[in-house]
């Protein structure tokens, strides 16, 4: 299947300051509880059986809904099996109304969303989404095995950074490929994203984030780029690095230990902490990287 770049988490968050509707093609479908006008919008591809990090976006009469006080119930059959924290983490990223959290499902099929919102003016907002869980992931699975993949690199003939990076400016992760990193046993990280392209404008903040991770673990873990599209723009092919990955959003995240498994993945708008955590375990030969259940 021909891969989508601008998955509708990404639109979702590019389109926050207009009216929401109905998340057509993602993991759920968004609406307001009676009586509330707090719309919640999915940002991930997959939810998958067991403990997700999730991202959702939340709006108050179209109008981003920042700096609240957030909690999600999961339900499921009208029962609430879980209850979980939200963190906003808009001031990372131009104050988009994102909020993370972790949830875990027990088994595949429906359920729902409930997000509690206290407002920085004291007034309180609810609203549901359904969304599904299954048990297989298009994109490339932690514990699954990286492919030697060998996309162009800046030591390629005829190859300039331009064609490699659209950042403004490029970063420097552009030496290696993953099948040389997996030949010399190297842990790594795979950032998948077009800062210069991005539809939801994340992929830049995520850059610099990855730069502030780079200072402490570029001399430990194999730090690479690799584009949607070849060369960068809406316009360009695939890159087939990207495909092979089962990607169809972005900003992604993968790392991968010395064994070439991975050990951990992120999808959309992320934490310096939480790359962190999966570096260290990462390093620390744990699979999964981090521990999600114990937050």
């Amino acid at each position: 299947m021909r891969p989508r770049a601008l998955s509708v988490a990404a639109l979702t968050l590019a389109l926050l300051c207009a009216a929401c509707g109905d998340a057509a093609g993602g993991p759920g479908t968004s609406g307001s509880g009676s009586g509330s006008t707090l719309d919640v919008e999915p940002q991930n591809s997959t939810l998958l059986v067991g403990v997700n990090r999730v991202s959702v976006a939340l709006l108050d009469q179209s109008k981003p809904v920042n700096g609240a006080h957030a909690t999600l119930d999961v339900q499921s059959n009208g029962q609430t099996i879980a209850t979980r924290p939200l963190q906003w983490i808009g001031p990372t990223y131009d104050n988009k109304p994102v909020y993370n959290g972790t949830v875990s499902f027990p088994a595949s099929g429906r359920y729902t969303f409930v997000v509690h919102a206290t407002l920085t003016d004291g007034s309180a907002r609810t609203g549901t989404v359904s969304v599904s869980a299954t048990t297989h992931s298009p994109e490339l699975p932690v514990t699954f095995k990286v492919p030697a993949l060998s996309q162009r690199i800046v030591s390629d003939p005829n190859t300039t950074v331009a064609q490699l990076d659209s950042g403004v400016p490029p970063d420097d992760w552009h030496s290696t490929t993953i099948a040389q990193g997996l030949a010399q046993h190297r842990p790594m990280l795979l950032y998948f994203g077009e800062p210069g392209f991005c539809v939801s404008q994340v992929c830049g903040p995520v850059v610099q984030i990855l730069k502030q991770l780079c200072t402490s673990y570029c001399d430990k873990l194999l730090f690479e780029h690799i584009e949607v599209r070849v060369p960068p723009g809406s316009q360009g092919p695939f890159n087939p690095a990207y495909v092979s990955f089962g990607l169809t959003s972005e900003p992604w995240i993968y790392f991968v230990n010395a064994q070439g498994v991975v050990a951990d993945r992120f999808e959309g708008p992320v934490t310096l902490d939480d790359l962190r955590g999966a570096a260290d375990g990462t390093l620390a030969g744990r699979v999964p990287a981090v521990d999600v259940t114990a937050r």
